[in-house]
C-alpha cells in the first residue's frame, strides 16, 4: 500500500519548523516544500514503506484556497510562498493539520535529514 503525501502533510509541519527557529518568519517557499516532501518519502522508504510525492501546483492552489483563513501564496522576488496569515497561530496549525497526520509521518517530517531540506532553502 502507497502513502501518499501531499501539500496537506507539508505546509503547517514546515511552518511550525521554521517558526520555531526564526520567530518572525512566517512563510516557506514552494521549493523549500518540495525538498522537505522529496526527503519524507525517502525516509519513509527507507523504512519499508511505499510512499509518493504528490505535489503539484494545482494541489498547492487548491490547499490555500481550501484554507484561506490560513495561507496565502504570495510572490518575493521571483520566488513563490506559502505565508500564514496574520493572526495565526503555531497552535492554530497544530489543532487544524498536525492531529490528522499518521505516526510515521509525523516523525519522518521531525527528522533532522528533513529539516534540512527545509531551511536549506529560502
Amino acid at each position: 500500500m502507497y502513502r501518499y503525501i501531499g501539500i496537506e502533510d507539508l505546509v503547517a509541519s514546515a511552518l511550525i519548523e521554521v517558526m520555531k527557529r526564526e520567530r518572525t518568519n512566517r512563510k516557506v517557499s514552494l521549493q523549500a516544500l518540495s525538498n522537505y516532501g522529496t526527503v519524507i518519502v525517502r525516509l519513509l522508504t527507507q523504512s519499508g514503506q511505499s510512499a509518493i510525492l504528490f505535489l503539484t501546483k494545482e494541489s498547492t492552489y487548491e490547499f490555500v484556497h481550501d484554507y484561506f483563513e490560513f495561507f496565502s501564496i504570495r510572490n518575493y522576488e521571483g520566488i513563490e510562498y506559502i505565508e500564514l496569515e496574520e493572526g495565526v497561530t503555531v497552535e492554530d496549525l497544530r489543532c487544524q493539520f498536525i492531529k490528522n497526520l499518521t505516526v510515521d509521518i509525523a516523525k519522518a517530517l521531525g527528522k533532522e535529514e528533513s529539516l534540512q531540506a527545509l531551511m536549506s532553502v529560502g
